[in-house]
């Protein structure tokens, strides 16, 4: 890779790797996560577009409130998971030695 101020990744560390095995239920919850972000996104942008396009009144600020603390919670577990694919892939294996997936301490099958 060029070594130029701007093609640099400003974020990359030399120690990190580059590859590393990850769970693929991992990757599969984080892609749930992003069409949850996406669909809250649309509906708060769709709320305020709302009074121009149609006329009808936007969503109220409480529902807002809790569409936002919801995108919250989601980047929160997006959060956990990365940790668990950043900690499983620089440890070299493929699988949880319990081979189960778990990121936290709730039900598997909720996971």
């Amino acid at each position: 890779m060029l070594h130029h101020p701007l093609t640099q990744n400003p974020w990359s560390v030399d120690s990190d790797h580059e590859f590393g095995p990850v769970s693929l239920s991992h990757l599969h919850q984080i892609d749930r996560a992003r069409y949850a972000i996406q669909t809250i996104a649309r509906m708060v942008g769709n709320s305020a577009a709302e009074p121009d396009a149609t006329g009808a009144s936007p969503l109220d600020a409480w529902a807002v409130m809790a569409l936002m603390g919801g995108v919250e919670g989601l980047c929160d577990h997006i959060g956990t998971l990365t940790d668990a694919m950043l900690e499983q892939a620089q440890s070299g294996q493929g699988d949880d030695a319990d081979g189960d997936g778990a990121t936290h301490d709730a039900p598997t099958a909720i996971q």
